[in-house]
């Protein structure tokens, strides 16, 4: 980044925090704390699942934990990939790579995520979320899921609080040092570009010292590269449409239509990811005496993701003619090559300092200050080259939709729309995206027991977020005079076919284009896009909170309140009329989210929870600003436009469970509802637009409120080790779960209310695994299934609505511990070897987009002392 963290100003803004004698509210008051756990530390499958099944059973509240394994153990590169196997949890991803926790069907802009228990800054371009694939895995000595938030936990969580609770040398009892190397091979790698290896190496260390050892630290840090290649097949939006009588293009499902779906283009990609990410945290703690606790610590973690995206495309021009029901002919056509070189660039930081101080026998005060940064950096350098349109009739093909997720185009002159002297330079463009997010919060708890029935917690949070995004971009034609063909810069493209039957041939060459264009530089004119994409945005919270719990026999009762103001003001610059023109928005808001929970211990293995909750849900920051947001990003223009009338979403929330705990094992049953008033979406139409490049078709969205939104669900989950099995088979277990969402969606559109199902939310979760642990030697397979979900909604055109199909994973596993310390491992990730398929139109039968990841492999080894 021009402006990244440097390390001195981490570190000052540690020796910052800690000066401060404020209160926080660490883990260190975990104890008192109604939905407490105590950390655990473990090795293989079968402990860990022991261990979280403690931490489940001990918690008051409805959650679930990953404990701890030894570092390179569980083929989890990053928290994403492990949070898939706490129950009703999923994890959408991005680009083959596991990345924003879903919770019980509700995506990651719902839920809150912390580390202990400190809020993280968001590296989102525009959002709240914090992509978990940026913290490493071996941070964490465990990873929480609150799904039925207390009054003391955070209000902005409708889905639930996810903790990655750090490392302590308190918990080990002794010095500790963990290490792990591995290397990997992607199936798909080095077909267009680079060609590096793909390895992780990481550590954790930590001892207590001092007369007494008061004093604790543990250091970790990590680094991983990783290099792979996707294809991938779409259309853009709309995927598809229909034709008149008379040929004429009109909208899939128009009253004209001929009822014939026909994919408005076939655009073909190769993708060369090269990703690294680094990691390094430390954590200080004093423990003089048993009644007082302080720590002090600061994480920093950096992703680059260097992206090069090559693309072929062929759409048709005018009316269609000579139609079947899966094929058809147009007499005119246009090709278009294009590339794109984003490198995504994110770092997030925090500092924080904490205590905990039993001030009196049934009095503790804890609390704690932190300071979180966080910034997201994005330049991106494109090239884009077309077919002449005067000249379509040259690019004319017949289309074949037998198989309607992989249309064929046949140009009738390939020569012609192969040859690189056919495509001139639409223009070079230079983009620049940044996000810089800073948040400071102080709290406080102060807590009651009286070692009895009664117990109390009241406390408060501080809270001030800035939030700053800018966007730019400068375009490069070809001046007056000057022809600038592909032929100047033409590669070839990948032997390989896409899907087994694409060719995407001519491309652009990345250092041909750059060297041509530097060499011709004074031959191009320039032009800049207005900043009608910039935003600031300020966030101010204030809440407080109380609760208390009464325990009567086997029955436990918590009851309490929490209230929120949230101040906002938004700074952004809008084009209104061809003028740009400052817009300014401000206004507040308050919540009171009272809350009832129930546990009832029937016999002594089983548990019954209840609980009725308020939580809300703030808009986006980049939703809330007036802003217009123009790209061109490898598809057709899209224009994103702000609303600074969004309210708040507002939920409440019902949960019932029954879990049984029989010998090594867990049964729990729960179900669940949430009512969501002022439910955000963001509705996407196409217009006909000039956006600089003359009349084409646009893609508006605009994030809205929607009238109601209402969620049922059941979420059923086993885990049980055989130990009840004669040797050798008592060393089998199993850990599943499965979560069934009914989801109704209601909202307006111009052509009136619609009724679907909950976007982005799948209606089945399900995650299995089956493990064999005996001796030294431990086995695992692994599955992960997200069904199929509505991903983006049509304004006018519910035939454009576009969902994603059900996706199966399967993962493996197998270590050999020896000489106590040391362990080898293999391990295979996406064994089944399943990509990403998007599908639109009616029946949802049509592609959109579809995309292969491959299978990758891994090797490696772990030291543990």
């Amino acid at each position: 980044m021009s402006k990244p963290f440097a390390a001195s100003r981490l570190i000052a803004g540690l020796l910052a925090t800690s000066a401060l004698s404020a209160p926080l509210l660490a883990h260190a008051a975990e104890d008192e704390a109604p939905n407490a756990v105590e950390e655990v530390i473990v090795t293989g499958q079968r402990e860990a699942q022991r261990a979280a099944i403690a931490v489940k059973r001990d918690a008051f509240v409805v959650s679930d934990v990953v404990s701890a394994d030894d570092i390179g153990k569980l083929p989890d590169h990053n928290t994403a990939a492990a949070l898939r196997r706490i129950p009703g949890i999923s994890v959408m991803e991005d680009q083959g790579e596991p990345r924003f926790p879903v919770i019980r069907g509700l995506r990651s802009t719902y839920n809150r995520t912390t580390i202990d228990g400190a809020l993280v800054a968001s590296v989102d371009e525009s959002g709240r979320t914090v992509p978990m694939d940026i913290v490493p895995s071996v941070m964490a000595g465990r990873l929480e899921v609150i799904k039925t938030v207390t009054p003391e936990n955070d209000g902005n969580a409708i889905g639930g609080v996810i903790n990655v609770t750090t490392r302590s040398a308190f918990d080990a009892g002794r010095p500790f040092f963990n290490g792990m190397a591995s290397y990997g091979s992607y199936e798909r790698h080095g077909d267009v570009r680079n060609d590096k290896p793909s390895y992780r190496l990481a550590f954790a260390a930590g001892r207590t010292f001092g007369s007494e050892d008061q004093w604790g630290v543990v250091i970790g840090a990590s680094h991983e590269q990783l290099d792979y290649d996707i294809p991938q097949v779409e259309a853009a939006d709309p995927s598809v449409r229909e034709y008149t009588a008379a040929g004429a293009p009109v909208l899939s499902g128009a009253a004209n239509g001929n009822g014939i779906q026909v994919p408005t283009q076939v655009r073909l990609f190769w993708y060369n990811n090269t990703k690294q990410r680094s990691g390094v945290n430390g954590k200080v703690e004093y423990r003089p005496t048993d009644d007082f606790r302080w720590e002090a610590s600061a994480l920093f973690s950096r992703m680059e993701d260097d992206e090069e995206r090559i693309e072929y495309r062929i759409e048709p021009l005018g009316n269609v003619a000579n139609q079947t029901q899966t094929s058809g002919s147009f007499a005119r056509g246009r090709g278009i090559i294009q590339l794109n070189q984003p490198i995504t660039k994110r770092e997030i930081g925090m500092a924080r300092t904490g205590f905990a101080w039993n001030l009196a026998s049934q009095w503790k005060l804890d609390g704690d200050l932190v300071y979180s940064q966080a910034g997201l950096e994005v330049p991106n350098h494109s090239v884009e080259f077309r077919t002449v349109d005067a000249q379509g009739a040259n690019y004319g093909f017949t289309y074949d939709t037998t198989n309607p997720l992989f249309p064929i185009f046949t140009p009738v002159n390939e020569a012609a729309m192969r040859n690189p002297l056919n495509y001139v330079l639409q223009q070079h463009r230079d983009a620049l995206t940044k996000t810089d997010e800073k948040t400071s919060q102080a709290r406080f708890n102060l807590a009651f027991d009286d070692d009895g029935a009664w117990k109390a917690k009241v406390g408060g949070v501080l809270r001030s977020t800035k939030r700053d995004f800018t966007s730019s971009q400068v375009n490069y034609r070809a001046g007056t005079g000057f022809t600038y063909t592909l032929d100047e810069v033409d590669v070839a493209g990948p032997d390989q076919l896409i899907a087994g039957r694409y060719r995407l041939t001519p491309r652009i060459g990345a250092a041909e284009a750059m060297a041509f264009f530097k060499a011709n530089r004074d031959r191009f004119t320039t032009t800049v896009t207005a900043p009608t994409g910039n935003y600031g945005v300020d966030e101010d919270i204030y809440a407080g909170y109380g609760q208390a719990s009464y325990t009567f026999g086997d029955v436990t009762v918590l009851g309490g309140l929490r209230y929120e103001h949230t101040k906002v003001s938004s700074d952004a610059i809008r084009n209104t009329g061809g003028v740009l023109t400052a817009t300014s928005n401000e206004g507040s808001y308050d919540n009171w989210l009272p809350s009832v929970h129930v546990q009832w211990k029937p016999a002594e293995n089983w548990i019954v929870r209840a609980a009725w909750t308020n939580t809300i849900g703030r808009p986006d920051y980049g939703s809330l600003a007036a802003t217009e947001t123009l790209n061109f990003d490898g598809s057709q223009p899209t224009l994103s436009r702000g609303n600074p009338g969004l309210k708040a979403r507002e939920s409440k929330g019902l949960d019932l469970s029954v879990e049984f705990y029989p010998t090594d094992g867990m049964v729990s049953l729960a179900v669940f509802s949430k009512d969501i008033k002022n439910e955000i979406f963001t509705l996407s139409s196409t217009e006909t637009l000039d956006v600089g490049r003359g009349p084409e078709t646009v893609l508006v969205s605009t994030p809205r409120n929607a009238e109601t939104a209402k969620i049922n669900g059941v979420e059923f989950a086993v885990q049980q080790a055989f130990t009840f099995l004669p040797a050798p088979f008592d060393g089998f277990g199993f850990n599943g779960n499965v979560t069934w969402l009914d989801t109704e969606f209601t909202f307006l559109t111009s052509a009136g209310p619609r009724v679907t199902g909950l976007f982005q939310q799948p209606e089945i979760t399900t995650n299995e695994s089956i493990y064999y642990q005996r001796g030294p030697f431990e086995a695992r397979v692994s599955h992960n299934y997200i069904g199929g979900q509505l991903e983006t909604i049509n304004d006018a055109n519910p035939n454009s609505d576009q969902y994603w199909k059900g996706r199966h994973v399967f993962d493996a596993s197998l270590s050999w511990r020896f000489a106590d310390h040391y362990t080898v491992f293999v391990e295979g990730q996406n064994l089944s070897n399943t990509g990403r398929q998007e599908v639109t139109g009616p029946g949802r039968g049509y592609l959109q987009e579809w995309a292969n990841y491959g299978r990758t492999y891994w090797v490696g080894a772990a030291v543990s002392f």
